[in-house]
């Protein structure tokens, strides 16, 4: 294995202690990472696009559904339920630890690709048949255009492709083309160096230079330690909002700069396509009487003369204009941009920023809610926990990037809405598909700021050990679409079907005592499972 990789490896297993996979297996999740984290800038956990390694020439599957991982049918059916012009991707991923890029793996690779859309899957397993029903969702919901299908096969050699392998990869690219499924086809062989620029990626926080034309200090503020404001040219921009993992002539837009949804943008929408025709129409001296602007804030700014250098920064509000000139590509040349940049390590003050500037978009309630001051104490109270009793709130996207931390203790927003509405508000069968109707439902009884925050600590920590049980192997891995049925069955029990939140603050710490007790023991932790998959009737044998 290339030394660098294997340094890269190792150190992924060292913030991923709980794995207890084999190397090879542990490669293949580390290059779902690198690839889906790093290369593509999405943000996921690698161990749920990982199919453990019984599956006829596929490490992993990721379907990406609005932003979202989804494995289920369920999953993706909640993912369409809202929003418009819906953007699903479907990436493939195969990864072997030789240097060689060998012509039989990588027809085994496209094989079993094939296999999976045109439902002629030899003996699929209980995981591949959770994924084509959750890809057969996909196709029945009337999408406004095909999903994107990406490919990725990854060695740790150079990843040079021969006459041999070319001519493979363009048959396959046509046979996958001929089913009429997808909008287009990407298929990549990666490298060690691809694949070491993905890790870096992945990992490292975001940091750019950029030029601000003519910059205004902008007055003092106690929560920001300096603020500038004036124009930048599109080049600059596009500089900031895009990223370029192994080849700079490949970049490509950074969805981890953005606060709002990069899917969001509709290229096709009538705004959109005139915008652009007037940049391919010669008149980019109109552009900056017509746009709002741009606000970008960062942890760390160092300015020397008018170039600025940005750490750890967030595009709060710019996605389409980001997106169109990203677009006109040379058509841009002579646009400028109206441009506010604000220093702030203030999380709080970050957020009113936030939404400040994003009032007059539609964006995601999901994200603003995770801004309240409540999703702020519980992120702390769980990061402060000791142990394997740890988690971490991601209040915001690819918050925890740069953070060596075991990557399945993360819980977004999202997922802790489907485990407290599981455990304690006993909705199992809402909880994967309609989380964001349970949330709009019982906007007044959950996440409120008179709440304790254990209840939700417990809740969240309950479904971060079933998922460690399924994961490892404990139970049936076809066990896992009933998560959130074992949650509710548990959470019944321990509170005698009452709402907890209408408990005295002091019962509702003796019943999260015992279920973070229950789930903390290693020789008891899979039992709950057991007694939750037998009492909704479900029987592996």
């Amino acid at each position: 294995m290339n030394p660098v990789v294997k340094a890269q490896l190792k150190a992924f297993e060292k913030a991923n202690p709980g794995a207890g996979l084999s190397e090879n297996a542990l490669f293949e999740v580390f290059s779902i990472f690198s690839t889906a984290n790093g290369i593509l800038t999405e943000n996921i956990d690698p161990f749920s696009a990982h199919l453990g390694g019984e599956e006829f020439g596929l490490d992993g599957i990721a379907i990406m559904v609005q932003g979202e991982l989804c494995e289920t049918s369920d999953e993706v059916n909640g993912a369409l339920s809202t929003g418009k012009n819906h953007s699903v991707e479907f990436n493939l991923f195969q990864s072997k630890t030789s240097e060689k890029l060998d012509y039989g793996d990588l027809s085994k690779f496209f094989d079993g690709s094939h296999s999976f859309f045109a439902n002629t899957f030899v003996n699929p397993t209980d995981r591949i048949a959770d994924l084509m029903a959750a890809k057969d969702a996909v196709y029945s919901a009337a999408l406004k255009r095909n999903p994107i299908l990406r490919l990725f096969f990854i060695t740790t050699g150079p990843g040079e492709v021969s006459k041999q392998i070319r001519q493979l990869i363009d048959t396959n690219k046509t046979r996958l083309l001929d089913l009429n499924l997808f909008d287009d086809v990407e298929i990549d062989v990666l490298g060690a160096k691809d694949i070491q620029a993905g890790y870096r990626s992945a990992t490292n926080s975001i940091s750019e230079k950029i030029d601000i034309i003519k910059p205004i200090t902008l007055p003092d503020h106690p929560s920001v330690e300096q603020a500038f404001l004036g124009l930048v040219s599109a080049e600059q921009l596009v500089q900031l909002a895009t990223i370029s993992p192994s080849d700079e002539n490949d970049r490509r837009i950074n969805r981890a700069v953005f606060f709002d949804n990069i899917r969001d943008f509709n290229p096709n929408s009538s705004i959109n396509k005139g915008i652009l025709q007037e940049l391919r129409d010669g008149k980019q001296e109109s552009f900056i009487f017509k746009n709002n602007g741009v606000t970008v804030v960062a942890k760390e700014i160092n300015r020397k003369g008018d170039t600025f250098e940005l750490d750890d920064y967030q595009i709060v509000n710019g996605c389409q204009t980001s997106n169109i000139l990203f677009q006109a590509g040379s058509d841009a040349q002579g646009v400028f941009v109206p441009f506010r940049l604000i220093g702030s390590k203030d999380s709080n003050f970050v957020s009113s920023i936030i939404v400040g500037t994003n009032k007059q978009n539609e964006v995601k309630d999901d994200q603003f809610w995770a801004l309240t001051p409540f999703m702020k104490d519980l992120e702390e109270y769980c990061r402060e926990q000791l142990g394997d009793m740890r988690l971490f709130i991601e209040r915001r996207e690819n918050q925890y990037r740069s953070e060596a931390i075991e990557r399945t203790r993360i819980c977004r927003p999202s997922d802790l809405v489907k485990s407290i509405s599981a455990m304690f508000l006993f909705q199992p069968h809402r909880s994967a598909r309609d989380y964001r109707g349970i949330r709009r439902e019982f906007s007044s009884k959950i996440f409120q700021d008179s709440h304790s925050v254990i209840p939700y600590h417990a809740a969240a920590f309950s479904a971060y050990r079933t998922d460690f049980a399924i994961r490892n192997k404990r139970v049936p891995s076809s066990w896992g679409i009933y998560k959130y049925y074992v949650l509710s069955s548990l959470g019944k029990k321990l509170t005698g079907g009452q709402e907890i939140f209408s408990m005295k603050r002091a019962k509702q710490e003796l019943i999260c005592s015992e279920t973070v007790q229950i789930f903390s023991d290693e020789q008891k932790n899979d039992r709950p499972i057991w007694e939750g998959c037998r009492h909704i009737g479900y029987n592996d044998q």
